[in-house]
């Protein structure tokens, strides 16, 4: 049993920022009036949104922009709960995320992704002592947080989401790669001061 619970947990920590990242996505979609045609999930941890709406406009750029923003919103969410005393909160509203999320991921590995993630919480929540789920609690916050930032630096002004941003509104690439840095970095501050 501990050997599947680490291989769950490394399978997480590889995929859960991406997730999150193409969640965001949809989020920001659906609340532009959008409609989530599908989210894809590779084994390779990058990830594909499908939105359906205005091929130009703010809500198209908003849906774009929200990705590489959704990590570290989430993990400050996450790291908000925890300072308001609520941790057992992070984990159910991670595993209502991931069944939402389900629904509209339309690729095989996605839905393993999706669905190992969801176990590993179940297993936490459902078998874990109060002090292992305030761990894991705080671990998801940093990893969020954390992943926010890395996916940025990763992924640079060459990012897909930069250059689908050039092509709506003819802003140079570097100029959004700087806007997620400052965010994700300001994010990531605000969120640690909040856990320790």
């Amino acid at each position: 049993m501990p050997i599947v619970v680490l291989v769950l947990i490394v399978f997480a920590v590889k995929h859960i920022g991406v997730i999150a990242h193409e969640g965001a996505h949809a989020i920001a979609g659906r609340s532009m009036g959008r409609k989530v045609r599908s989210v894809k999930l590779n084994s390779n941890a990058t990830g594909a949104t499908s939105t359906q709406g205005p091929e130009k406009g703010l809500g198209l750029v908003i849906t774009g922009f929200a990705g590489y923003l959704g990590p570290s919103l989430f993990g400050l969410g996450a790291a908000s709960l925890i300072a308001l005393g609520y941790t057992g909160a992070v984990l159910g509203l991670a595993l209502l995320f991931l069944i939402i999320i389900l629904f509209r991921v339309r690729n095989l590995f996605g839905v393993i992704s999706v669905l190992v993630n969801a176990a590993l919480l179940v297993l936490i929540m459902r078998y874990g002592s109060a002090k292992l789920q305030d761990g894991a609690a705080y671990v998801l916050s940093w990893l969020l947080l954390l992943s926010g930032v890395g996916h940025v630096l990763t992924d640079g002004s060459n990012a897909v989401d930069a250059a689908r941003l050039r092509e709506i509104t003819h802003i140079p690439r570097i100029v959004w790669f700087t806007l997620w840095l400052v965010i994700t970095v300001a994010v990531l501050v605000a969120g640690a001061r909040m856990l320790t």
